[in-house]
Order: structure tokens, then C-alpha cells, then sequence
């Protein structure tokens, strides 16, 4: 009988993660989910049944990442897939934001996600194997007003893994990074997207996830479309960009919402 792939999915409690992980275990993956609360963490893992595993994983604490690499890998098995899936996304203006709430979106969406990467990258070359699935933004092609510090974050992680990409070649080990467009789960709690750039699901964004562990490309927006459109609209002049914009209602994400609804996500952060 063939041992199932192990597939590991930090932010797996809910929202895209959960979801990614739901969609692994049904083709037959091992999952591991991990995220700051054990308790809800269990629950998912129950309520997914089969074989997935919770454990409680804070990206932030290099210890306690090796320590899970160390368990998964020596309990469960050789991790096959990793998905760098957790992260916030506070709102509003940069100028009205504190900075050490700007430092923790640094920290959680760009460098926790360096040294978790550094922490698996060892294990998949010694087997000239594995898949390293980061999930980036759509902000991070398309900078967006009041996602200042969250844009350069998934900015740094597009950039990371396409230099993480080129170094790997010739390697079994591949990197991929989904960017999705804004997407319905608390993070987006009280943010009502432009009417012409809906909210993606997270069953959306998880088939973005399978198709890049299978045989996708690099990088994959979701929806798909809105890679080349986003890529055109850069091209364009800095002022045409802003009036498209101020048609669109781009602003909306980011400095507009819900102010109670926003305020209870971010209490939480």
C-alpha cells in the first residue's frame, strides 16, 4: 500500500487553508493544519475527518516552526507539499495606522514566511523533492490604497519566490505563489469589493493551489484573468492608472469597509 503524501497548511483552521486542506485530503494527501489556536484547530480537523493532523503553529516563532518540521516530518512522514497560506490584512490609511501594527504585518506576510520556507527548503533538497505553494496577492501586482504595508508585503513574496524559483532549478523542488483577488473569508470582514472586481471564494482559490501542486505555472492569479489585465494596467500612465481606478472604486478595499466589522478583524490581529 502506498504511504499518503504528507501536505502541510499553516493559517488551516479556516477560511483558504481550510478549504486547501479539505481539497488535499479528498486526493488523498496526509494533512497537517496549523495555526495560533489549538482548540479551533482540532475542531477543523474533526470536522474534515480522515487523515488530518492540527497542531498549533505560530509562524512567527522560529523554535516552534522547527520543532513542527521536526514532528510532522518524524511522526507522519516526509512532507511532500508545503502551503505558506496564514497572514492579515489589516485596512485604512498608512498615516493613521500604528507602526507596530505595520511592523506585525511585515513579520507574519513576508518574514515569518522567509524563515518558515528556510526551515522545509533543507528537508525537500535532500530528497530532490517537494512543493513550496506561497500564497501572495493580486495587491501584489497591483498596489492598492489603504493596503499600503499589506501590498509591499505580497510584493516581497512574489519577488522572493520567483528568485527562490530561479535558484531551484534543476532541482525536484518547485516553487509556486497564488495571488488571489480579495477573497470572501473574516480577513475581508466588512469590505464590499468594486462591482467590476468581485470577491474570489476560497474553493476558488484552493483550486488555484491543486492546479499549481499538479502542473501550473509559477504564478497564478485568481481569477485567472486578472493576471494579464493586472500586468496591461501597470504599463499604463501613472495618472490613467488613478482615473481607472477612481472608476473602478478600487479605494473600497482599502480605506473603505465596514468601520465596526473592520475593527472587530483587527482587534484580533
Amino acid at each position: 500500500m502506498t504511504a499518503r503524501p504528507v501536505a502541510v497548511i499553516t493559517g488551516g483552521a479556516r477560511g483558504i487553508g481550510r478549504q486547501v486542506a479539505a481539497d488535499l485530503l479528498a486526493r488523498g494527501y496526509q494533512v497537517v493544519i496549523g495555526d495560533l489556536d489549538l482548540e479551533s484547530t482540532r475542531r477543523t480537523a474533526v470536522e474534515l475527518g480522515g487523515a488530518v493532523t492540527a497542531v498549533r503553529l505560530d509562524i512567527t516563532d522560529r523554535a516552534l516552526v522547527a520543532e513542527t518540521v521536526e514532528f510532522v516530518e518524524s511522526s507522519i512522514g516526509p512532507i511532500a507539499v508545503w502551503v505558506n497560506n496564514a497572514g492579515i490584512m489589516p485596512t485604512g490609511a498608512f498615516a493613521g495606522q500604528d507602526v507596530s501594527l505595520a511592523r506585525t504585518v511585515v513579520d507574519v506576510d513576508y518574514a515569518a514566511l522567509v524563515e518558515v520556507t528556510a526551515a522545509i527548503l533543507p528537508r525537500f533538497l535532500a530528497r530532490d523533492a517537494g512543493t513550496l505553494i506561497n500564497l501572495g496577492s493580486a495587491t501584489g501586482l497591483k498596489p492598492l490604497a489603504g493596503l499600503a504595508v499589506y501590498s509591499g508585503a505580497k510584493a516581497a513574496v512574489i519577488g522572493f519566490s520567483d528568485a527562490l524559483r530561479r535558484e531551484l532549478r534543476g532541482t525536484g523542488v518547485r516553487v509556486r505563489v497564488i495571488l488571489p483577488n480579495l477573497v470572501a473569508t473574516p480577513m475581508g470582514a466588512g469590505i464590499t469589493p468594486p462591482r467590476l472586481s468581485p470577491a474570489v471564494t476560497p474553493e476558488q482559490v484552493s483550486r488555484a493551489v491543486v492546479r499549481a501542486i499538479d502542473h501550473g505555472p509559477f504564478a497564478v492569479t485568481v481569477p485567472r484573468v486578472l493576471g494579464p489585465v493586472l500586468r496591461v494596467s501597470r504599463l499604463l500612465p501613472t495618472p490613467v492608472q488613478d482615473w481607472l481606478d477612481d472608476r473602478i472604486g478600487t479605494d473600497r478595499i482599502g480605506l473603505g469597509g465596514d468601520p465596526a466589522a473592520r475593527a472587530a478583524y483587527q482587534s484580533g490581529l
